[in-house]
């Protein structure tokens, strides 16, 4: 990057943290409103007189509040009036169609110049509302929504009085119920409490009087033509039945996922529990069976999530050091007539033209050939590996050569026949079709829950997120959790395990040392297979003589930096390979408004 493009990203970031900085300043404020004080006065005529105190406490500088009171059907407001104590204000009323918003400027002195700061507040509001009480043939319905889901702030508490003409022959429900706190009649007003009640939702009473409370001809209030309690109360059973039927059913699936949770543990115990050997051995200096390098790592090599029977590249990288080891492949120095090769330039192999390769596997064969693919004038570049595994297609046909190696092993020694004798994937299986469905549940409760806010909901929704996180985790776990080793390959895993323990201890190996260059070369290639060779390559740096290590092409190929070059070049051609986008999404919530409507600060 040159000067003045670094400037210029200097001078960005800089514009984009004080931006960052002054909005997070701006926004350095909030507000809470802990409780609501409603009275709503029904009157003979049909029409309501509501008063709500609304009390507000703000951190930081405001300049006012706003009411939101939703109309619809030929409903009126009218008659607003607001009074604040404590402060100063000024209020307007825009008409917004369906919806009417009251906006309370807030002041702190008497020339309403400085807006307040740090203060509690409490708001009144005086209105009359017409044609919101419902006249049937048999009955009057109040249904409001004493606090409606436009809130910007949860409702700490709502403290409601409802005065009716008679409490005579009056039923009434609080929807959702498990919002109110307390309700009684006092003389002919109902007093209601409420739960703290969340953003977004609503808290409403529904009410059906007789009509001899009223005028026969209400003038403020809206005639309908029909019966309605039957219909009525039938809605309010139903509406109190669901809530009981997904209150048991929220519980029982709770339940259910808290009792999943000892799943993981019933396989371990039943399929993962390891079969008692013989073998006691603390470390293994010498190298623990002859096979094949790409077959030790399938079996016992590193990772965390690596399955058992799965060679992956440490094992194809193994493979090529134990061709160098082998002379199937010569390091070459720099050809005399070739400007620009050499040591020190670029790493070279060449596939020994001397050696039969008949007796060679068929994954070694994948190896050569591979190699064989960037050959020119005889020899492989290490240089031109790297330069051409970085370009896509080529990375995709590397790929292909990667996964038939990994066939080819797998073919000739780890046929389902051959995997039973070292390792039994049951309890695996089992443990990865949990996490699946485990998966799967959770994310069908977890969004069935997050939005209702049903008490029994909240113990669904925890449920849902630890059984995720167990599932989850059930899906990374390695196999050697839940599956179980035979006698066979728990013996053979344990003598690599100690062996690659004894590569991997300098003291070990200081106390006892190999007892010649071509067993150290063996234990650098077996210490590729197991994700150790580094730790060989330094051991061998310290307690070889370096007349020895020169004449090591396999230490060479290490120390002149091929190895890191080689690997560096496959995982990027893998990762070349794999390099793809996705689109991801995501979910809206929806909402609605009816009388109750809402509010919040500016």
């Amino acid at each position: 990057m040159d000067k003045k493009s670094s400037i210029l990203l200097i001078v960005t970031l800089t514009i984009f943290l004080l931006s960052f900085m002054g909005s997070a300043c701006a926004e350095d404020r909030s507000y809470s409103i802990p409780s609501i004080n409603m009275d709503m006065f029904l009157k003979n005529d049909g029409s309501i007189h509501v008063t709500e105190t609304i009390h507000y406490s703000f951190s930081g500088t405001y300049k006012g509040v706003y009411r939101d009171i939703p109309l619809k059907n030929g409903q009126i407001l009218e008659n607003v009036k607001v009074s604040t104590q404590g402060v100063y204000s000024s209020q307007e009323v825009i008409d917004q169609g369906t919806n009417q918003r009251v906006n309370i400027y807030l002041y702190s002195d008497a020339a309403k110049t400085t807006p307040i700061s740090n203060k509690d507040v409490d708001v009144t509001l005086e209105y009359d509302l017409g044609h919101v009480l419902l006249f049937y043939n048999d009955i009057v319905e109040l249904q409001y929504k004493l606090v409606g889901e436009g809130w910007d702030v949860p409702i700490g508490q709502l403290n409601a009085k409802i005065h009716v003409p008679s409490s005579d022959g009056v039923k009434y429900w609080l929807n959702p119920p498990y919002y109110a706190k307390n309700s009684s009649w006092q003389g002919n007003t109902l007093e209601v409490s409420s739960e703290s009640i969340p953003s977004g939702d609503y808290f409403e009473v529904r009410m059906v009087l007789p009509k001899s409370q009223f005028s026969s001809n209400p003038t403020n209030g809206t005639i309908i033509n029909q019966d309605a309690l039957n219909q009525i109360e039938q809605i309010q059973t139903a509406y109190q039945n669901q809530l009981n039927f997904n209150s048991m059913l929220y519980s029982i699936l709770a339940v259910l996922m808290i009792l999943s949770l000892f799943v993981p543990l019933i396989i371990y115990y039943r399929y993962g529990r390891e079969p008692k050997i013989d073998y006691q051995a603390e470390y293994e200096r010498d190298i623990p069976t002859d096979d094949p390098p790409a077959l030790v790592n399938a079996i016992c090599g590193p990772g965390f999530s690596k399955k058992i029977g799965e060679p992956d590249m440490d094992g194809f990288k193994a493979t090529i050091m134990d061709l160098i080891d082998r002379k199937y492949l010569l390091m070459e120095k720099e050809p005399s007539e070739k400007q620009g090769y050499g040591i020190d330039d670029s790493m070279f192999l060449k596939i020994n033209p001397e050696k039969d390769k008949s007796d060679l596997k068929q994954f070694e064969l994948d190896v050569l050939n591979f190699l064989g693919e960037f050959e020119q004038d005889g020899l492989i570049s290490l240089d031109q590996i790297s330069a051409d595994l970085s370009d896509r297609e080529t990375a995709k046909s590397f790929r292909d050569t990667y996964n038939n190696w990994k066939d080819d092993i797998k073919d000739r020694f780890l046929s389902d026949d051959q995997m039973d004798k070292i390792f039994i994937k049951k309890g695996d299986t089992y443990l990865k079709i949990f996490g699946v469905a485990g998966i799967i549940v959770a994310a069908i409760v977890f969004f069935v829950t997050i939005t209702d806010s049903l008490p029994a909901a909240k113990f669904a929704l925890i449920a849902s997120i630890a059984l995720g996180v167990v599932s989850i985790i059930s899906l990374i776990l390695p196999q050697k959790i839940a599956g179980q080793w035979t006698t066979y390959g728990e013996e053979y895993d344990a003598k690599w395990h100690n062996f690659k323990k004894y590569i991997q201890d300098f003291s070990l190996i200081k106390e006892y040392p190999p007892e010649s260059v071509t067993i150290w070369n063996k234990y650098l290639v077996y210490a590729t297979a197991l994700g150790a060779a580094d730790a060989v390559r330094k051991a061998m740096e310290l307690y070889v003589p370096s007349e020895q290590l020169e004449g090591s092409d396999i230490y060479m190929f290490h120390y002149y930096g091929g190895y890191a070059l080689l690997a560096s070049s496959l995982d990027t051609g893998i990762s070349t390979a794999s390099a793809g986008s996705g689109d991801f999404g995501g979910v809206g919530d929806i909402g609605g408004g009816d009388i109750g409507g809402g509010g919040g600060a500016f």
